[in-house]
This record gives structure tokens, C-alpha cells and sequence, in this order.
């Protein structure tokens, strides 16, 4: 499966320090999509399954919540091309 990513939604934290959003992954020919919320702050991308895994984060510090961590520069790549499979995927998640 061919599928592709893109932001939907994303709100910046006022002083600039962090960004909250909700990534959307694609793929029109078969019909499937998955989303994502991640924060992304000092070059790293945070991604969580569900909202309420983002909140705790951000209100607890990394406890045992499920998430994953992608470097700018990774994210980049897999945002600007196609991705071979589910972008769930590729991501190592704690």
C-alpha cells in the first residue's frame, strides 16, 4: 500500500517553544486513512495514538504512555514523498 501524510491541523504554542497537531495518513487509491496527534518542539516530533495519551504527556512528563520519537530531518523525508506501507509503521514506539 502507497500512502501519504499531511498536517490537518496544528496550533503553535504563543512563546513559539512547541507545536500540537494532528497528522492524517493517506492513501487514495485504497480508501484508508489513520491519523496521528503528535508535538513537535526542539527538532523532534512526538507522536501519540490518542489525544488523551498527548494530554497526560504534557501534563505528567514521559511516563508509561504510548508514544514515538522521529527526528526533523526522518519526518521530513517521509512527509515530502510517498511512504510504502503505513506511517504507523515506521515509527519505534515506546
Amino acid at each position: 500500500m502507497i500512502t501519504r501524510i499531511k498536517t490537518i491541523h496544528s496550533e503553535e504554542y504563543s512563546d513559539g517553544s512547541r507545536t500540537i497537531g494532528v497528522l492524517l495518513n493517506y492513501s487514495s487509491i485504497e480508501e484508508w486513512n489513520e491519523s496521528l496527534i503528535y508535538i513537535y518542539r526542539d527538532g523532534t516530533y512526538i507522536f501519540f495514538e490518542v489525544i488523551i495519551n498527548l494530554i497526560d504527556y504534557l501534563l505528567y512528563g514521559e511516563k508509561k504512555m504510548k508514544r514515538a520519537y522521529m527526528e526533523e530531518e526522518e519526518f521530513d523525508n517521509y512527509y515530502d514523498n510517498e511512504i510504502i506501507g503505513k506511517f504507523s509503521d515506521k515509527l519505534k514506539w515506546d
